[in-house]
């Protein structure tokens, strides 16, 4: 028996369709709108969360396909949903570049050129720019919390301009393990006068001490 469109009762229970439950799927507003490269890392990273709450990464990243029959239950539950999470992306982006990327198809589509316009991955310019901010952050009168997540938030623009790419595990783990150890060395070497004998027991200890650890010692 049909009971309202798109839903039915069978034996007195109420049957709802695959696309009136996408219907009733909601996404939280993303409270960093995206204005271009200097906050695209802290935006897509937001906007990821937010759709992992709901299972929903797959459709962004392009690896939900569109299905081939557009007449099936399938392809509405993809479209329904795909036009969701467009708009939703579309509603955390500042206004000049909504309107470059509202006319694509998808959101993955959307997803894919905003990566390419403002991720800034392989941006030469960008990179020196963040290697730049880098050598000259300090702790200054700051606390140690304030300088390191300045320091971490430098160092994650710049591991997403350039990213660690190698072949083997190995080789992965070697020079990882050489990034971080010059890491240590750059939040020692940014600390206040303050921490001169901490900073000098630290530099004594046979095995190099982790970013985490150093930090840790210093607070």
């Amino acid at each position: 028996m049909k009971t309202a469109e798109g839903s039915s009762s069978t034996n007195g229970t109420l049957v709802v369709s695959q696309a009136d439950q996408v219907l009733k799927l909601e996404l939280m507003p993303n409270d960093v709108k995206l204005n271009g490269v200097s906050n695209y890392l802290s935006w897509s990273r937001r906007a990821l969360l937010i759709l992992k709450t709901k299972g929903l990464t797959e459709y962004v990243l392009g690896t939900v396909e569109e299905p081939d029959d557009k007449g099936s239950s399938e392809w509405k539950k993809w479209s329904v949903t795909d036009s969701l999470i467009l708009a939703w992306m579309l509603n955390s982006l500042a206004q000049a570049i909504a309107a470059s990327a509202e006319a694509l198809p998808s959101a993955s589509a959307v997803w894919s050129l905003l990566s390419k316009r403002y991720s800034g991955k392989g941006n030469l310019m960008l990179m020196s720019q963040i290697e730049d901010k880098i050598y000259a952050v300090r702790q200054g009168d700051r606390s140690v919390t304030v300088y390191v997540n300045e320091l971490q938030r430098l160092w994650a623009e710049l591991d997403e301009c350039d990213p660690l790419e190698l072949p083997h595990a190995e080789s992965m783990e070697l020079a990882t393990n050489w990034i971080e150890r010059r890491r240590v060395m750059k939040f020692l070497k940014g600390l206040g006068t303050g921490f001169e004998s901490r900073h000098a027991n630290l530099l004594h200890i046979t095995k190099p001490a982790s970013l985490d650890e150093a930090i840790a010692a210093m607070s």
